[in-house]
């Protein structure tokens, strides 16, 4: 019996002992997992706009031979890394209707790692869609960035286009008008969900059209203008538009959320260089204006702007409150007209073509009057 109960005891023992050596060992392979699965990452982080590549922008100028728009373009925040900031303000100097400014910016990462693009700030407020605001007489049309997450030493670009609205009520002494518009980004370490998911909304802008069926301007869609003269409905520029009809006018048309809400008729004129001139409809007549505002007043200007006179020497802008203003080139019978109950049209005389925005906003090109 004691000697069962010494065996017993020297097993027991000999248990213990293997599962005290047991967590010995279990422990020694826990630390080394610990130990094994820390790292640290050492990265500097830096996204911003590339100043080497964004310090230029393109303009346009709303009546050739008129006074050219200028802006600059200032860099805030703090430097990442020589010529990168996260914010520029964009300050254009505008004329006269008309008038543009482009600007192209650019954004890279330089950091190690991807970055992804939250939203873009536009004075402080948070946007992720293409986007139009306005400032007074200036409309600012904001194009997100091309690609929202940014590899290490990656960039992508966006847009912001500057336009001093065609509508606006000016006088032969207006001396211009200066705008600011501050875009910022704001990006975050990309954590495999990617950069903001930029919505596409219903289209905003302007188009330029020979549209042979009839449209109601703040009622017909954009989808609406249909054209017989031309391959498309609508044009992104005045130089297409012209360049299907082969005439030197048509209409154009602002466009909110596909509606189209503006109309206006324009007119080159034939001459070579010249920029559109565009005169709104503009309702019961009311805003036809004095001789120093309103469609009158941008037609005033026409007649004093030089490359209109001097490629026009037997031109005439005739002022009368009773029915019409217009200006023509007498040689080609070519009129841009406004009248006093608010209709506007740009037309051929010769061949009876015109492009017409009458009362109460009913809007076409036709071939014949």
């Amino acid at each position: 019996m004691t000697r069962e109960r010494h065996r017993r005891n020297m097993i027991i023992i000999a248990l213990c002992l293997v599962l005290v050596l047991m967590g010995v060992g279990y422990a020694a392979y826990s630390t080394s997992l610990n130990i094994n699965g820390t790292a640290n990452i050492s990265n500097s982080w830096c996204v911003g706009f590339d100043q080497t590549k964004t310090n230029t922008y393109t303009t346009q100028a709303g009546l050739t031979g008129g006074t050219t728009p200028t802006g600059t373009m200032t860099y805030t925040g703090t430097a990442c890394e020589t010529n990168y900031k996260p914010s520029v303000s964009l300050s254009t100097n505008f004329y006269q209707p008309g008038d543009q400014v482009e600007y192209t910016l650019t954004i890279k990462n330089k950091s190690s790692v991807t970055a992804a693009i939250k939203s873009i700030l536009v004075d402080s407020e948070s946007v992720t869609s293409n986007t139009t605001i306005t400032k007074n007489n200036i409309k600012y049309i904001i194009n997100m960035p091309e690609t929202t997450t940014l590899t290490s030493n990656g960039e992508t670009t966006m847009t912001v286009t500057a336009q001093f609205q065609n509508d606006t009520p000016i006088d032969t002494g207006y001396t211009g008008e200066t705008q600011t518009l501050t875009v910022a980004i704001n990006t975050e370490q990309d954590d495999g969900s990617g950069g903001m998911i930029v919505t596409k909304p219903p289209f905003t802008g302007t188009v330029y059209a020979w549209n042979t069926t009839e449209v109601i301007v703040g009622t017909s869609t954009i989808n609406d203008l249909i054209s017989t003269k031309t391959t498309q409905p609508y044009y992104t520029s005045a130089a297409e538009v012209m360049s299907a009809s082969g005439y030197t006018f048509f209409n154009k048309y602002t466009v909110v959320e596909d509606t189209i809400i503006e109309g206006y008729s324009c007119q080159t004129f034939g001459i070579t260089g010249f920029e559109p001139l565009c005169l709104k409809r503009s309702g019961d007549g009311s805003t036809y204006g004095t001789d120093t505002n309103g469609n009158k007043g941008i037609l005033k200007i026409l007649s004093t702007n030089e490359t209109f006179t001097g490629n026009n020497p037997a031109g005439t802008c005739v002022f009368d409150n009773n029915d019409s203003s217009y200006c023509l080139v007498n040689d080609l019978n070519l009129w841009l007209t406004t009248y006093t109950n608010g209709s506007v049209m740009a037309n051929n005389v010769d061949t009876g073509v015109r492009c017409s925005v009458i009362t109460p906003g009913k809007a076409i090109c036709s071939g014949k009057w």
